[in-house]
């Protein structure tokens, strides 16, 4: 029987097609009778140009003098789109995207609606109140409400964004913050996953074509000296998404009056303290912790790495490793885990094995994994220090004496530190949350919503929106 072939191109630029361009390179994905061929032109410096002009004359004739939140409205309008699950691009996005990504299809299904339903119109203005209080600030000088005269605030001409291929649908996320910002958007998909963001791009252009002709999204080798020094050098600011080595490859060449923001590696984990160790509540804990650890395959940086159970609850942290193990099985049951290399399937299968064989002596070493392959594993281990996961549904449970105990284990990886999910009362939660601000946390949710960020949120310590302009003042 012949593979099923879906063939589309891997870029989106207004006002050009495939037949404008002269050299292409193919990306071919294939998975369970699927085939997708993504076209990938070639950008030249030329092409890369005139690309970077007419996005900058399409921002300067339209979206300039659209108002803010008509902007705000159309985005919801366009997210919308992506909140129906019959809506034509989403369904192409979930029969596709477990192909090119790995993820499962139930998995991309429920990263997309979730991320959608973050971005209604209500939401977006929101975020604009959140972080501007008066948003039309954005469009014109607006009277200073306690010192007198007048203040505006102008976003980027032009935002190149380095897009990470780790999460379905991700790209959306600072498209939106930079359309917010009247800013014309230059994306670098991934080349492990160049679909969404073109999808993307083409939703806008349905609801909206003029606002689409301020997107475009291409693909170039990372690492390419001649591109990247010209996008960056025509931009006002650019967003990196990836590796340290990525992202301090990327920095060498944008320029010093360049705004760069960056968003590397990053680690997470979560605290459960003894209230929600209790017979009454250790299965819902459990069940919220499953989804932490289950939500993208571990590969998120909201992922958790370690659970940090506290001791002098109803139920023992050895014992929370268990009922923990049953709800990862449950999860995995409604949403499978995708599909991962042999180099990782053989680095869960080691890991496996040395716990194993340390559990037959050592009561403090407990392990339990799934019946059938590598689809999720839970190690628990007496000794607290943290310790990175190989990921892909692999979690640690590790008792402490009191929660406080916590902030002195993850020191040595403070610079690292993002997203502490917590099951505790508020008054031993906030003493905790004050010594993890200290440190650099920057976020955190309640167990369970580790995965599903408030659009409030400071992502990495800073603002979505208010890092991206500048000011002028009237006295």
């Amino acid at each position: 029987m012949m593979p099923e072939t879906t063939t589309l191109p891997a870029f989106y630029i207004p006002g050009l097609e495939e037949s404008d361009f002269k050299e292409f390179v193919p990306l071919e994905f294939g998975y369970d009778g699927i085939r997708v061929k993504m076209n990938a032109p070639v950008l030249t410096p030329d092409i890369l140009t005139k690309t970077i002009d007419s996005l900058l004359a399409a921002r300067e004739e339209y979206l300039v003098k659209k108002p803010v939140l008509e902007i705000a409205e159309t985005i919801g309008k366009v997210v919308e789109l992506w909140r129906n699950p019959e809506y034509p691009l989403r369904r192409l996005a979930v029969k596709l995207l477990p192909v090119i990504t790995r993820f499962s299809a139930p998995m991309v299904e429920l990263t997309l609606g979730g991320i959608s339903a973050m971005f209604s119109t209500e939401n977006l203005k929101l975020l604009l109140e959140d972080e501007f209080e008066d948003p039309l600030v954005l469009d014109e000088f607006r009277p200073r409400k306690r010192s007198g005269g007048y203040i505006r605030a102008y976003g980027p001409s032009l935002t190149t964004i380095v897009f990470a291929g780790n999460a379905p649908g991700a790209s959306m996320l600072n498209t939106i913050y930079s359309l917010l910002l009247k800013s014309a958007v230059l994306g670098k998909s991934a080349s492990e996953e160049p679909l969404f963001a073109t999808l993307f791009a083409r939703s806008i252009a349905e609801v909206d074509p003029q606002l689409a002709r301020c997107v475009a999204m291409v693909l170039w080798k990372g690492g390419n000296e001649e591109i990247e020094r010209l996008a960056f050098s025509r931009s006002d600011a650019v967003v990196v998404y990836g590796s340290e080595h990525s992202v301090n490859d990327a920095r060498k060449r944008v320029p010093p009056d360049v705004k760069l923001l960056s968003y590397g590696h990053k680690l997470s984990f979560g605290v459960i303290g003894r209230e929600a160790l209790s017979a009454e509540r250790v299965k819902d804990t459990a069940a919220n912790a499953a989804a932490n650890v289950s939500m993208l395959d571990q590969q998120g940086c909201v992922s958790p790495h370690v659970f940090y159970t506290e001791e002098g609850g109803e139920i023992t942290p050895k014992e929370f490793s268990g009922y923990l193990a049953e709800a990862m099985e449950q999860f995995n049951q409604r949403i499978p885990r995708g599909r991962i290399t042999p180099d990782e399937s053989a680095h869960i299968n080691q890991l496996r094995g040395s716990y194993e064989f340390r559990a037959f002596g050592d009561d403090g070493v407990a392990l339990h994994m799934s019946s059938q392959g590598t689809s999720w594993t839970v190690i628990y281990e007496q000794d607290p220090t943290f310790v990175p996961s190989c990921l892909n549904r692999t979690i640690r449970v590790k008792p402490v004496k009191d929660v406080m105990d916590v902030v002195r284990l993850v020191t040595p990886i403070k610079q690292y530190l993002q997203t502490m999910g917590a099951a505790l009362p508020e008054e031993r939660l906030m003493p905790l949350a004050e010594e993890m601000g200290k440190l650099g946390l920057d976020r955190i949710p309640k167990l369970g919503e580790m995965a599903g960020p408030s659009i409030l949120w400071r992502h990495d310590g800073r603002f979505n929106l208010l890092d991206f302009v500048r000011w002028t003042g009237i006295e």
